[in-house]
């Protein structure tokens, strides 16, 4: 990978998002789908005199898909860790780990060329950065969300003592991630509080672009039915070859990027501003008790929002003042 910009744009990453120092350690953890893309995080890292450790694995299966012990214990040895993936190591033990151990990461799943180069990556994340804390400051005060859509969304929940999460593409210190394109303030409902009806529209994770909106039935946090076309089906094999708590509801999600496109790929598809995106699965890194092999975010487009009846999102326009 030869392009000049995206040594400009890996430079910017590490002096800007995770603020590398001199010296120190650094792990990149990759698969062989993104070795070339790795190898130009290695070759900029190594002019911070950080002599990185390249850990190349095979591609996992789903997002939130564990990795091995060896990958785990190099992390928790690291001061900065590059996770440039396929498929997303965040909800995972591991990355818990890491940052339990004091480790700063900065998230690439899913990362290509095109996301290095244009569109979320290149936004004002000083601005977004402002706007995710007005989002949180309002997910920290509420008890529940509602969320309806003209495509079929209506779903209450329970945030109600909750800690938001602020992904505003700045790693803020030891033991904290971000992401890379970035731009959104996540926060993990209740379980067993989750009602309505969700429809997934446009992208969902492990499937790429819909061939028709999902629709899921939700009852007590948890997902009884999966309908609609190829996607629909493809959705249902993918939990039902999983685990017993695939069909939790685990995240709700506001996208705070202006820059952000509609690519049919979730890393930067839910950093849309004024999208909401919902996973279902694992949801124990963002505060909750349930620990799955899949976490699996969904795209919600045009949603109304309110947090204990305060609308913040009207038909995806953001109102935070």
């Amino acid at each position: 990978m030869n392009d000049p910009k995206i040594y400009e744009v890996v430079n910017r990453l590490m002096s800007e998002s995770i603020q590398l120092n001199n010296g120190e350690s650094v792990c990149i953890v990759t698969d062989t789908e993104r070795l070339p893309l790795a190898n130009v995080f290695s070759d900029v890292a190594a002019e911070y005199d950080s002599d990185p450790i390249l850990v190349v694995m095979a591609p996992r299966k789903q997002h939130g898909s564990e990795v091995s012990n060896i990958i785990t214990g190099a992390m928790m040895k690291a001061d900065v860790i590059f996770q440039v993936v396929t498929h997303a190591m965040t909800h995972t033990d591991a990355t818990r780990d890491a940052m339990q151990s004091g480790s700063r990461i900065l998230v690439l799943r899913g990362i290509t060329e095109d996301l290095m180069l244009y569109g979320a990556i290149n936004a004002n994340y000083k601005n977004i950065a402002l706007t995710c804390q007005k989002v949180s400051a309002l997910m920290h005060q509420a008890k529940e969300a509602y969320i309806r859509t003209d495509a079929g969304t209506d779903l209450v929940m329970s945030i109600n003592n909750r800690t938001p999460h602020v992904l505003d593409g700045i790693v803020k210190g030891p033991g904290t991630f971000a992401a890379m394109p970035d731009g959104e303030t996540a926060i993990s409902p209740v379980e067993e509080t989750t009602e309505g009806t969700l429809v997934i529209e446009h992208s969902m994770d492990g499937i790429g672009l819909l061939d028709e909106p999902i629709h899921l039935k939700v009852i007590k946090g948890r997902v009884i039915s999966i309908e609609g076309g190829q996607s629909a089906q493809m959705l249902r094999e993918l939990v039902d070859q999983s685990d017993k708590d695939a069909n939790n509801i685990a995240e709700f999600a506001i996208g705070t990027n202006p820059k952000a496109r509609l690519v049919g790929n979730l890393a930067e598809d839910k950093k849309l501003e004024g999208s909401v995106h919902i996973a279902i699965g694992d949801n124990h890194v963002l505060g909750g008790d349930i620990t799955s092999n899949i976490h699996l975010d969904g795209m919600v487009l045009n949603p109304t929002v309110e947090l204990d009846g305060k609308c913040i999102i009207s038909n995806g326009k953001l109102h935070l003042d």
